[in-house]
């Protein structure tokens, strides 16, 4: 970080003392200004610039990766806190299908971060997903037809379809053992020493 003692003396000799009484009152008494602790969207930016692969959550990306949607019953869905059926494309066969080197990328390390459309994105080791049942579902198979899930209450809001949209649950195990976001929209694949953005 420069200081006011490495500009260029030119600059230096046409500071006035005002100037400079301004200039120590904007830099501290360090002499430069602190650097600004970079917010939250600004860090999800700097991994998703640096993801060693990416795929995106797409009705056509999860319909190339598999010949159909399986309808799975959920109990006790952590969303809905009830039993929902629900159609749902498998996890680990997206990602191969998206990322073929997966395998090798989970061998070495690497975490996955799933990006959902609210800005939400949670990250884990992706050794510790693959294999593990996890499912992408996007919609509930019982739901009224032109309707893909029900509203559903979470805290103090109701969420609706779209907000939902594509959900990533489990066969066994659900939050917090595993991140369940909705609303996935890009799963990233990080390099190993990436830290955890939750």
């Amino acid at each position: 970080m420069p200081t006011l003692s490495s500009r260029p003396s030119s600059l230096l000799a046409s500071l006035t003392l005002g100037t400079l009484c301004i200039s120590a009152l904007c830099l501290g008494s360090s002499g430069y200004a602190a650097p600004a602790t970079p917010g939250k969207a600004h860090q999800l930016a700097v991994l998703k610039v640096g993801a060693l692969a990416r795929a995106t959550v797409s009705d056509a990306a999860l319909a190339s990766s598999q010949p159909q949607a399986q309808v799975v019953t959920l109990k006790a869905d952590y969303l809905y806190k009830r039993d929902v059926n629900m159609k749902v494309y498998d996890l680990d066969t997206f990602l191969k299908a998206r990322i073929p080197n997966i395998q090798t990328l989970a061998d070495q390390g690497a975490r996955v971060m799933f990006w959902c459309k609210d800005g939400y994105a949670p990250t884990a080791r992706l050794s510790d997903l693959l294999g593990q049942g996890g499912l992408i579902a996007v919609a509930d198979a019982d739901a009224p037809a032109g309707v893909r899930w029900s509203p559903a209450p979470y805290k103090n809001v109701v969420l609706g379809e779209d907000a939902i949209d594509r959900y990533l649950v489990w066969r066994t195990q659900s939050f917090p053992a595993k991140p369940q976001p909705w609303g996935l929209d890009t799963i990233y694949i990080l390099p190993a020493q990436t830290a955890s953005t939750q």
